[in-house]
C-alpha cells in the first residue's frame, strides 16, 4: 500500500471530478493531477417546492480563508510524525483553492434545494440575504502511514442585508476516513465530507432564514 508522501494513481472516482491543467504546460517534468470535491451538477436536480415556501433571495459570499489554505497546494498533515508540519504533494493538486471548491460546493448545493428563489454569486441584483463562509481547515490528517481522514472546518454567517444584521451563525466539522492512501482516496474522502457537509449547511440556512422572516413579520 502506498504511503501518503508516494505518488498515487491517475484515477478517480465517479464523486470527483479529474481535470488536466493547463497551467503545467510550461513544466512538463511535473505533471499534477487535479482534483475537485465540487459535485458534478448534472447529477442532481433541484428540488421543487411550493411557492409559498420558496425563501427571498440569497448571495453567497466569496469564501474567506488563512493565508496558508490559500492555493492549490495539496495539504496534508503526518500526525503521528510531525503534527506541526504541514506537507503537500508533487503530483497531484486541488483544481481550485479550498475556498473556491467550497463557494461553488455551496452555490449548487443551495441551488438545488429549491428553497431560494435565486441564489447568486454577486450583489448586483436585490438580495435579502447573503451567506457568509470562513474556511478554517480544508486537509488530510493522517494518524498512521495507512490510516488517516479527511477535515473540512469553516464557520458559516447568515446576514439579513435590510437589516444589516447576523441572523445566525454556526461551525461546520465534518470529517471522512480515507478508504485508500494517496490523493485519489484523500480527494474522495473530502468529496464526501463536502457532500455531507452541504446538506447540512443548506438546512441550516433555509431554517435560519424562515425563522428570521417569521419574526419580522
Amino acid at each position: 500500500m502506498k504511503r501518503p508522501w508516494m505518488s498515487a494513481g491517475r484515477g478517480v472516482g465517479a464523486v470527483v471530478l479529474t481535470l488536466a491543467l493547463s497551467a503545467c504546460a510550461g513544466s512538463p517534468a511535473l505533471y499534477q493531477q487535479a482534483y475537485s470535491v465540487v459535485p458534478v451538477a448534472a447529477y442532481a436536480t433541484p428540488t421543487s417546492r411550493p411557492e409559498t415556501q420558496v425563501l427571498p433571495v440569497l448571495q453567497v459570499a466569496e469564501v474567506e480563508a488563512p493565508a496558508w489554505l490559500d492555493s492549490s497546494h495539496y495539504l496534508y498533515r503526518l500526525n503521528y510524525r510531525d503534527p506541526e508540519a504541514l506537507r503537500y504533494y508533487g503530483d497531484a493538486r486541488w483544481a481550485a483553492t479550498p475556498a473556491q471548491m467550497l463557494r461553488a460546493a455551496a452555490v449548487t448545493s443551495l441551488e438545488q434545494s429549491g428553497d431560494w428563489q435565486a441564489v447568486l454569486t454577486r450583489g448586483e441584483a436585490q438580495k435579502r440575504f447573503r451567506l457568509e463562509l470562513r474556511l478554517q481547515n480544508f486537509v488530510l490528517n493522517f494518524s498512521g502511514p495507512d490510516s488517516g481522514q479527511a477535515e473540512l472546518a469553516y464557520t458559516a454567517t447568515l446576514v439579513d442585508t435590510q437589516s444589516f444584521s447576523v441572523v445566525a451563525q454556526r461551525e461546520f466539522l465534518q470529517r471522512v476516513p480515507l478508504r485508500q492512501i494517496g490523493p485519489q482516496g484523500g480527494a474522495a474522502a473530502m468529496a464526501e465530507a463536502t457532500a455531507a457537509s452541504m446538506a447540512q449547511l443548506r438546512s441550516w440556512a433555509a431554517a435560519a432564514a424562515r425563522r428570521s422572516l417569521a419574526r419580522a413579520g
